[in-house]
């Protein structure tokens, strides 16, 4: 079942600028910065209260962040829903005939992901994310 939103992401040109200006606009903190898998991109994940914000600047040219930002420019990349059991939302989904992008979960260090692909939301795309 869909507990929350997770986080929001947004793909960002300069990460330390980006972290700046959400801090200094609505006080958020920084809970985690990591690279992703073969130095592709940065990550930081802020908060404030109970949102969750994470950022994404690409670090090499080709992935699906720099493609994202040389064709939108910065902006909303994706919009993570958290469950209790991706499994069975990923069964529901195929189920009603949803497109995916992931037809079985990706294993992270810490949790669970899967993408449902934008035009099964309205032009929006969904992460599924299972924690611990």
């Amino acid at each position: 079942m869909i507990k929350k939103i997770d986080h929001i992401a947004v793909v960002v040109k300069d990460i330390d600028k980006a972290v700046k200006s959400y801090a200094d606009m609505f006080g958020f903190k920084v809970l985690e910065r990591r690279e992703g898998p073969g130095g592709e991109f940065v990550s930081v994940m802020m908060s404030a209260g109970d949102i969750r914000l994470e950022l994404f600047q690409p670090l090499k040219k080709d992935n699906s962040f720099s493609r994202f930002l040389e064709e939108k420019g910065s902006g909303l990349h994706h919009v993570s829903f958290a469950t209790d059991d991706i499994m069975k939302e990923l069964e529901n989904l195929k189920a009603q005939g949803k497109k995916l992008q992931n037809e079985e979960p990706i294993q992270m260090p810490d949790a669970k992901i899967a993408f449902i692909h934008p035009s099964a939301a309205e032009g929006v795309l969904i992460e599924l994310i299972q924690r611990g």
